[in-house]
C-alpha cells in the first residue's frame, strides 16, 4: 500500500479512537491549575448533608486567615461537583479533580496537594485545620516562605 494510504488508515483510526476513549485532559488540566502557586485541600463527600463534610466545614470555618499566608485552597467536591470554597478559584471539574486525586468511590475524604502537585495527606476522617497547617509549616517550601 503506498505511504499515503496508511496516513489515511492512522489519521480515520485515531478519530475513532478519540470518540470511543475517554478524554484525560480533564485530569491533567487539574494540576495545572495550581501547580507552584497554590497548596490544595480537596474535600469530597457524596451530598451536601454528609455529617463528616459539615465537621469539616466547621473545622475550617474557624481558621480561614491562615489559608492565605499558606496559599491554601479549599475545593469541595460534593455531589461530582466541584467549588471552590476558599481562596481563588481554579475552576476545575469535579471529575477532572476525581480521576487526578485517584478517588474511585463516593465517600468523605479529605485530601491534600502541595504546590508541587503531589498528594501531601490523605484521610476518611476530618482534618483540623491546625493539622493541616502544622503538617504545611514543615515543608521545606513553606519554610523558605516564612524565611522570605
Amino acid at each position: 500500500m503506498p505511504n499515503s494510504s496508511w496516513n489515511g488508515i492512522r489519521t480515520a483510526l485515531a478519530v475513532v479512537a478519540a470518540t470511543f476513549i475517554p478524554s484525560q485532559a480533564s485530569a491533567a488540566e487539574v494540576p495545572e491549575a495550581w501547580a507552584w502557586k497554590h497548596r490544595v485541600i480537596v474535600v469530597f463527600a457524596p451530598h451536601p448533608e454528609d455529617t463528616e463534610l459539615i465537621a469539616q466545614r466547621r473545622a475550617f470555618a474557624r481558621i480561614q486567615e491562615g489559608f492565605e499566608e499558606r496559599h491554601l485552597v479549599l475545593v469541595e467536591v460534593v455531589s461530582g461537583t466541584a467549588n471552590t470554597v476558599i481562596g481563588p478559584d481554579l475552576n476545575v471539574s469535579g471529575s477532572g479533580v476525581r480521576d487526578y486525586a485517584r478517588k474511585t468511590d463516593e465517600q468523605f475524604e479529605v485530601m491534600l496537594f502541595g504546590k508541587d502537585t503531589g498528594l501531601k495527606l490523605r484521610s476518611t476522617k476530618p482534618v483540623s485545620a491546625n493539622a493541616i497547617f502544622a503538617l504545611i509549616d514543615k515543608m521545606p517550601m513553606r519554610r523558605d516562605e516564612m524565611h522570605r
